[in-house]
């Protein structure tokens, strides 16, 4: 751009100055011109005295006239005119007669061609010529041209003196050649001066283009020279300008001769390398070839060289380097000065190592593959064109045999139900451009079937047309062997050999189920019971039993009753296609028929639960058994017989509600430090030989904001049975210590607190540790406590429960069993017990107002509860001839509505007060 910016000033100066210099000749041309015609006319005007009008007038214009004296005088003057003056070739009279212009006289000889006689008429005139005949003006003609050549005329009118008319013209014509060669001669000072002034212009046009050239030379200098510097710097190889012969010399013609790149890749800095030789950094084994090479270059008879070395580096570690070699200048040993270009491969030859030893490691891999590598064409006989070696001890055929079809194509080896999947995959795959991985079965040359992987993809061309495919087939049989057998350990129980659970769920979400067509249900085989046969037996004997029971049920399967063993000790039949109720109640009663050979002789029973299937149950299976389970579990709870079955109903529907609500509420009060929700209520006991209240039970209640008022025999248990009863546990003891407390404030300190301890919270490690510490917190007396459990707690927990008891019997608090006489009861152990009293369940108190009092077995009870050193509360006791046999049968305390009902806190101590 700024190039053709100078060259457009350099045109505009050269047009410029030509149009000065143009200018300047046109002006000083037109000022010799004028001066010219000046001359001229001047010229003829002096000469117009020659000529006397007087004479003139005498002429007729016509051949008479050259007998005129005048005009023989006249003619001569015009002769000796053209004569003297050089610059005249003509000179001549023209007069006007008969409306033409005539010739009246010349100053030709009348022997002269070009002579013109005395009346002749000027056929050549002009218009410019006539019209001086009426304006008497003198002009000076432009250039014309007649039969007597190109003139430049001065034609004067000449006046009679009479009247001043024009009555001829006198004329005098120059040579237009002649005329403008004397302007010309006049122009050559001009011309040479405008020449000179070119001649300055153009040499200081060509010295100006010079030094804008030298100026751009030098700023394309300093470029190149920047340049150079910046690619010899920052170049990402190393570089190196030598003149020595065998190490790295200053350059005479560069003042860098090392970059900072050649310095990186040898390990040194350059004033260290000016004093080595590359001799002495090149690895010995490159030495030699590079050596020989070199010399070869300095001779002439290469010009350059290139080859891969190793260098040393000061810390003695080896960077390999691809170095190139070539001359820089000079053509002589003396003077020559080389290039030398070195760049760093040694990543390029730890990739080439990496890759050798992952190409050695690849081939190991492949002959070590539990199968073969291969490579085929996309045909429908898989046509290989590459087999590893490991086709031999896959298939029992070498690879030749099968290498292009050879004996056989490999599509024989693939068992025939999964030739056609096998091809509808690889289309599928090869669509996608995706992985290919894919089960099948081969048959070896010894017709033994074998389960290969095979892993692969598609080889496509520049036109995404398949090439080839390439992949592995790897031997699965072991594993294929022990994925069965983790299969049938996953879908199987392993006692009975059932499927289980996990793979009734795959069934049934696996099915459509359409109860349009087939009725759907599930029947449950609750054997829970089983389980005591393990406390008697051992577990042995009781799989064993279990073995059997399942062997009966076996029996009764087929495809409209699946069976499968969902839980330990419970079965169900997933039953298809049944008409009605009354179907699945005979089914039932098949069940129960097979139940009772087995299991009478055992002395133990079990429940069935029914569930159909219907519109809301039936995506849901987890609902389903548990539905199955509650039926059952509520059979076994209601029929007296041994076995019986239950279908799930609405009633059951709505417990089961109620039960989950009860649940929800729960989680609620367990959340809350202390829930308002729960709340106590206190039945006094009295002490019968004391006549006097001696203590209170606490009662628990729920009050809730959708159920209204709960009792403890309904979420007691579902609270023992999620755990709940630990939170709600600690909840009940703070409250009763409270009422206590309040007993103590009133001053009764000697009436005491009986609380209700479960199982599940006397067993925890830290229940001891624990109740101390509330205890302690709260400053309550332990000897006013009393902790009441029920007798079951010992069935199996004896020793660790009985250590318990004696452990929080020494700190003075007192130890009640309980609903005694109802469950666990062992007379030979009852005395080791550490408690303190037995409380007579309500069921033998009821029996004295039906039973004669030798036939009620109350009283033995509390003989015997006295002989092993207790005391002896009777509950349930509402009317005053429960109270009257118990007195006379000497019972220490007794609890009931006769005494008064359970209330609040507040009612129990105006109770006190009022008595």
């Amino acid at each position: 751009m700024k190039n053709k910016n100078i060259l457009f000033r350099k045109i505009i100066f050269i047009v410029g100055i030509t149009i000065l210099c143009a200018l300047y000749l046109r002006f000083a041309w037109a000022r010799y011109e004028k001066i010219a015609s000046d001359e001229a006319i001047m010229l003829a005007q002096s000469l117009e005295a020659m000529v006397q009008p007087e004479h003139i007038g005498a002429l007729k214009g016509s051949i008479e006239d050259l007998e005129n004296p005048e005009y023989f005088m006249t003619k001569q003057n015009l002769i000796r005119l053209t004569n003297t003056t050089k610059s005249i070739s003509f000179a001549y009279l023209m007069a006007e007669k008969d409306g033409k212009i005539v010739i009246l006289m010349d100053s030709e000889e009348p022997n002269n061609e070009d002579y013109s006689p005395p009346g002749q008429v000027y056929e050549e005139v002009d218009d410019l010529t006539k019209e001086i005949f009426t304006s008497g003006k003198l002009v000076l003609t432009e250039p014309s041209t007649d039969r007597w050549g190109t003139w430049i005329s001065a034609l004067i009118p000449v006046f009679d003196t009479t009247d001043g008319s024009v009555i001829a013209v006198f004329g005098i014509d120059y040579p237009a050649t002649q005329w403008y060669a004397n302007i010309w001669r006049q122009m050559i000072p001009d011309a040479i001066i405008v020449l000179c002034v070119l001649m300055l212009f153009f040499a200081l046009l060509r010295s100006w283009s010079q030094h804008n050239r030298l100026k751009s030379l030098n700023k394309k200098m300093a470029f190149d020279e920047g340049l150079y510097h910046s690619v010899f710097t920052q170049a990402p190889i190393g570089i190196a300008i030598s003149d020595g012969k065998y190490g790295i010399a200053k350059s005479k013609h560069s003042a860098i001769k090392i970059n900072s790149v050649y310095e990186d890749i040898i390990g040194r800095k350059g004033n260290q390398i000016e004093h080595i030789k590359w001799t002495e950094i090149t690895h010995p084994d490159d030495l030699q070839a590079d050596l020989e090479k070199f010399e070869q270059f300095k001779r002439g008879e290469i010009k350059g060289y290139s080859m891969e070395k190793r260098f040393i580096r000061p810390d003695g570690s080896i960077v390999w380097t691809n170095m190139k070699l070539s001359k820089l200048l000079g053509d002589d040993d003396k003077n020559a000065t080389h290039l030398c270009l070195l760049e760093d491969i040694t990543k390029q030859k730890e990739t080439e190592s990496s890759l050798r030893e992952s190409e050695r490691s690849k081939t190991l891999l492949i002959s070590k593959l539990p199968g073969m590598a291969y490579r085929c064409k996309y045909d429908e006989k898989w046509t290989m064109e590459f087999i590893s070696d490991g086709c031999f001890k896959l298939t029992g055929y070498h690879p030749e045999n099968i290498l292009n079809n050879r004996d056989l194509p490999f599509d024989d080896l693939i068992t025939p139900e999964y030739r056609k999947p096998l091809k509808k995959e690889w289309e599928r795959i090869l669509a996608n451009k995706a992985s290919f991985k894919y089960e099948y079965e081969i048959k070896t040359k010894n017709g033994e079937r074998k389960w290969v992987l095979e892993l692969g993809e598609g080889v496509f061309d520049e036109n995404d047309e398949v090439i080839s495919l390439e992949g592995i087939i790897l031997d699965i049989t072991d594993r294929k062997e022990v994925e069965n057998s983790i299969r049938y350990i996953n879908e199987h129980d392993m006692v009975t050999g059932l499927y289980n659970r996990r793979y009734l769920d795959y069934i049934f979400n696996k099915e459509t189920i359409d109860l349009s067509s087939e009725k759907q249900a599930f029947v449950g085989i609750n054997l829970n019971t089983i389980d005591l046969l393990s406390l008697s037996y051992g577990f042995f004997y009781s799989q064993e039993i279990l073995k059997k029971v399942a062997e009966g049920l076996k029996s009764l399967s087929d495809d409209n009753h699946q069976l499968y063993n969902t839980y330990v000790n419970r079965f169900v039949f997933y039953t298809k296609g049944y008409k009605d109720k009354a179907e699945l109640v005979a089914f039932c009663n098949g069940i129960i028929h097979m139940l009772e050979s087995i299991l009478t002789v055992e002395r133990i029973g079990g429940g069935i639960g029914i569930v159909e299937v219907d519109d809301k149950n039936m995506y849901n299976l987890d609902e389903i058994l548990k539905n199955v389970l509650i039926a059952s579990e509520k059979t076994i709870a209601s029929y007296e017989k041994d076995f019986g079955y239950s279908f799930y109903d609405k009633k059951m529907e709505s417990e089961r509600d109620r039960e989950e609500k009860i649940r929800r509420e729960l989680v609620k009060i367990a959340g809350e430090d202390i829930s308002e929700k729960l709340f106590l209520q206190f039945q006094p006991i009295y002490d019968v030989k004391l006549d006097r209240i001696c203590s209170f039970e606490a009662l628990s209640r729920i009050n809730s904001d959708e159920l209204g008022l709960i009792s403890p025999a309904e979420f007691i248990p579902i609270a023992e049975k999620t755990k709940f009863i630990i939170p709600l546990g600690k909840q009940i003891i703070i409250k009763s210590f409270e009422f206590l407390k309040r007993l103590e404030e009133n001053g009764f300190k000697d009436v005491k607190v009986s609380i209700n301890i479960s199982a599940i919270q006397l067993l925890r490690n830290d229940f001891v540790k624990e109740f101390f510490e509330i205890i302690e917190k709260m400053q309550v007396n332990s000897n006013s406590i009393e902790i009441e459990i029920t007798e079951s707690i010992f069935a199996s927990n004896y020793d660790v429960v009985n250590s318990i008891l004696s452990e929080l019997k020494s700190s003075g608090i007192s130890i009640s069993i309980d609903d005694f006489g109802t469950e666990y009861s062992s007379l030979a152990r009852e005395r080791e017990l550490n408690v303190n009293c037995l409380k007579i369940d309500k069921f033998f108190i009821d029996k004295l107002l039906c039973l004669n009092e030798e036939e009620s077995i109350t009283s033995d009870i509390i003989s015997m509860a006295h002989k092993m050193g207790h005391c002896v509360v009777a509950e349930g006791v509402e009317e005053e001839v429960q109270l009257e046999y118990l007195k006379e049968h000497g019972c220490d305390k007794v609890q009931g509505y006769l005494i008064a009902k359970p209330f609040d806190a507040d009612v129990g101590i105006e109770f006190l007060k009022d008595r």
